[in-house]
């Protein structure tokens, strides 16, 4: 690779807003991706039926659960889980286009 082109990643100039550029990944598989759309209102529908089981992630204290309430808090934990899998996939795959465009930037492609 010649002197001439000075490689500089998303990172290493924008290290600053990195994660304002992850969250806008993320807010647009929120705006275009049906079935993430589809969990993230089972996961609030499950947090308005079950209120104690939102107080779970929200405080420090112990709270106790009836059984219903233990199944639907293992049904946030799956879905919770099922919303990061796909948030790590659309940021992964961001990544790969941001790579051809930086390969394309170097003349390698």
């Amino acid at each position: 690779m010649s002197d001439a082109f000075r490689f500089e990643t998303f990172v290493d100039v924008h290290d600053n807003v990195f994660n304002e550029y992850l969250g806008s990944v993320i807010a647009k598989l929120s705006r275009e991706n049906e079935e993430y759309h589809a969990v993230r209102a089972e996961n609030k529908g499950l947090y308005e039926k079950y209120p104690k089981v939102l107080g779970v992630f929200d405080t420090e204290t112990a709270t106790k659960l009836t059984e219903e309430e233990c199944a639907a808090l293992i049904k946030v934990m799956e879905l919770r889980n099922k919303l990061t899998d796909m948030e790590m996939q659309s940021v992964y795959f961001r990544g790969c286009y941001d790579s051809v465009g930086y390969l394309k930037k170097a003349g390698i492609l």
